[in-house]
């Protein structure tokens, strides 16, 4: 079986309309057909291919304009006197049947004009009606044997301009969105302006993408979305323009003139519950629902640029705005917690938390208790770990460790949510977020003691570690620009706080004496601040690293009898004391 030359089955498709058309031609003008006489048939192919050159490829398209080579002469687009035509034309390979239609249009007035015109605009009316019921079902050059019937629009249909804008909440008690800002006298809700109109003509398209912000169901009124149209023409008034707004659940459509003013409420998409709980993850990204907004029209004009069918996306973005505030009391240094001698357990601090969601108190205790429970439960397993490993350091006897220990202390406050951004409805919504961090991510004093026994020598040992790391920034991400983690990762804190050691020697009969030779090494070291969700999603969480580099010393001893001897002791192995996250 041979295989199918659908190339070939094209071109017959395409010779049989040309065909067609001359043959049409021929009734519609048969003083044109006597007067060219055998030329007639090369005078349609002619004018056919010159269709072509000028970007006509639908069937209809090309029958018009061969129509007009009839009334006007072959190739009138190029004389002195048409540039109107060529004006039309110019615009075909991007609006194919608002040129032609136009070029018909414009032709019609013409032949009003022209004193004692061979061609009435009646005849041409007719002509052009005639070719449109023949040849409006054929598809175009090189793609006739997938053509599907369907009318092609003929009368003008147009939008001359659209307004999207939001609504103003309404009934009782409707305050309308507010947001968190921090003033001078503290943190006080303000309410936000309404983004401007979005207006829509020739000179202002359609955006792809418009940004709204709504609550969540039982959060607050839906946000209302409310279009405007203003037609330019109608084809049919219960048709066009017609208006479709479709979601994940639900369709609604408006036609005519129900689209001169309709509302509508958009909702955000339904979020899973944030876990473990407000305010333990700040910033975190939620998704927007989607819809597809539609205006349809012929998009048909008798002059000038054609505004057409529309379309876009709307995201729906969680309206919420948050705000939490941390305080945690800074230890007092001069009243250092003894640990040795007897395992004793490490006294936890105390938070206070306050989470709130557009001005209504949200349940803190899971933030709490990621404080109170996780870092400073965190905190004393891993200083249980250091006063072990102090106590079983090789040669040490009546071990002691003091400890005043701060991790994220201080208080900080911040507000984060969606807030549309410069473009208002034009363009994506942007997470907002300010802060204000007065904390100290670490403040530490380590006090180590004990009697060394080395060789024969007794000597009191002190091993002292102590320093503080501020944790302070102030935040403002409002509008687009730099991204959220440059600010966020930038005031991550680093630091190293070195070990001093001191020795005093106990009188002994052997007489032996130790001494510090060289450099003491070993660090308490760490980082802390704000990081992406290491637990998946999006959103920033508060972590902090604190490990200990070993301590090493080069000490010393002298011997009345042997002499000098020189050793490196390790006093604290490396460990990591703590690697702790909220999230």
């Amino acid at each position: 079986m041979q295989p199918i030359d659908t190339e070939a089955l094209e071109l017959a498709a395409w010779h049989d309309f040309v065909r067609r058309l001359s043959h049409q031609l021929a009734g519609l003008w048969p003083a044109m057909e006597a007067l060219l006489g055998e030329r007639y048939e090369v005078f349609v192919k002619l004018a056919v291919e010159q269709a072509g050159k000028l970007g006509l490829t639908h069937a209809a398209s090309v029958a018009r304009y061969v129509d007009l080579c009839f009334v006007w002469g072959p190739a009138f687009q190029d004389k002195a006197g048409f540039e109107w035509a060529l004006e039309a034309l110019s615009r075909a390979g991007e609006f194919e049947w608002l040129s032609v239609h136009q070029l018909v249009q414009r032709s019609l007035l013409e032949l009003q004009r022209l004193p004692g015109s061979k061609v009435e605009p009646q005849a041409l009316t007719a002509a052009d009606a005639a070719l449109l019921n023949e040849f409006e079902v054929l598809g175009r050059q090189g793609a006739m044997l997938a053509a599907i019937a369907q009318a092609l629009p003929r009368a003008a249909c147009d939008l001359e301009a659209m307004e999207l804008r939001l609504l103003e909440a309404d009934g009782d008690n409707a305050t309308g969105p507010q947001e968190y800002r921090l003033e001078n006298n503290g943190w006080q809700r303000a309410k936000i302006a309404l983004p401007a109109a979005l207006l829509v003509d020739a000179n202002r398209p359609l955006p792809a993408l418009i940004a709204v912000l709504s609550p969540l169901k039982g959060q607050g009124r839906a946000a209302k979305l409310q279009l405007r149209a203003r037609s330019h023409a109608v084809c049919a008034a219960d048709i066009h323009p017609a208006l479709s707004f479709s979601g994940p659940l639900a369709r609604w459509d408006w036609a005519g003139h129900e689209t001169r003013a309709v509302s509508w409420p958009v909702l955000a998409r339904e979020q899973p519950a944030a876990l473990p709980g407000p305010g333990c993850v700040i910033a975190e990204e939620s998704s927007p629902e989607l819809y597809k907004l539609e205006l349809a029209v012929c998009g048909l004009r008798d002059e000038g640029a054609a505004l057409g069918s529309m379309q876009t996306l709307v995201y729906a973005w969680p309206a919420a705005q948050w705000w939490m505030e941390i305080q945690r009391a800074r230890p007092d240094p001069t009243q250092p917690q003894a640990l040795l001698p007897g395992a004793r357990a490490w006294a936890r601090g105390i938070s206070r938390c306050r989470v709130e969601r557009d001005g209504e108190a949200q349940d803190s205790v899971a933030l709490q208790q990621q404080f109170e429970l996780g870092l400073d439960g965190a905190v004393a397993d891993g200083l249980q770990k250091l006063a072990l490993a102090w106590e079983q350091t090789t040669g040490l006897s009546d071990a002691r460790l003091g400890v005043s220990l701060g991790l994220l202390v201080g208080k900080m406050a911040c507000t984060w949510g969606w807030r549309l951004g410069a473009g208002g409805l034009n363009g994506r919504a942007l997470m907002r977020l300010v802060a204000l961090i007065e904390m100290e991510a670490c403040i530490a004093r380590l006090e180590f003691g004990g009697e060394l026994m080395l060789a024969d020598s007794r000597t009191r040992i002190n091993l002292l570690c102590s320093g503080q790391a501020a944790l302070q920034q102030r935040i403002q991400h409002e509008v687009a620009g730099p991204a959220l983690s440059e600010a966020l990762l930038s005031g991550v804190v680093s630091w190293s706080f070195a070990f001093e050691l001191s020795l005093e020697p106990i009188a002994n009969d052997a007489g032996c004496l130790l001494q510090q030779a060289g450099p003491l090494t070993g660090a308490l070291v760490g980082e802390a601040g704000l990081r992406p969700n290491s637990r998946g999603g999006s959103g920033w969480e508060w972590f902090i690293g604190l490990r200990i580099e070993a301590v090493t010393a080069s000490l010393q001893w002298t011997d009345p009898l042997l002499g000098q001897t020189q050793q490196l002791v390790p006093l604290l192995p490396a460990m990591t004391l703590l690697d702790w996250s909220m999230g």
